[in-house]
């Protein structure tokens, strides 16, 4: 009898533990190359989720609607709420929305991301990935 109690206390920790976790972070895959060099196609990257995002934090984050399939994107906040918004992102708006960041890929070359996407509601967004600088010349 104690040893099925032992059992099911580990379980319910175990589960317990599983479920916090999975509130905290996220696993995601990078598809393509619009991080390049900075991530790699098929690398897999931990997001940990936060309340508050800066200008050049990469975040993963799922786009409302989009011509892929990928469902995790992976890109560069380049402005937040209150920022100016960039020359190149034509929205009839001076600075960014409350609520909405401004990403792009680290290879704009190779992005789908503001420039097609608009801007990224933050709560679209899944977590930020440890910080890694943006490429020179980025």
């Amino acid at each position: 009898m104690v040893a099925l109690v032992v059992v099911v206390v580990v379980v319910v920790v175990v589960l317990t533990a599983l479920v916090v976790l999975r509130r905290r972070y996220v696993v995601a895959r990078v598809w393509g190359h619009s991080m390049s060099p900075t991530f790699h196609d098929g690398e897999r990257v931990v997001a940990t989720r936060r309340r508050v995002y800066r200008a050049g934090d990469v975040i993963v984050f799922r786009p409302r609607s989009t011509s892929s399939d990928v469902a995790w994107r992976i890109k560069r906040i380049v402005a937040v709420a209150g920022d100016p918004v960039p020359a190149w992102l034509e929205t009839g708006h001076r600075v960014v929305p409350a609520g909405r960041v401004v990403v792009v890929g680290d290879n704009t070359g190779h992005s789908e991301d503001s420039r097609q996407l608009g801007y990224i509601d933050l709560a679209s967004v899944a977590g930020a990935v440890p910080h890694r600088p943006a490429p020179e010349g980025s």
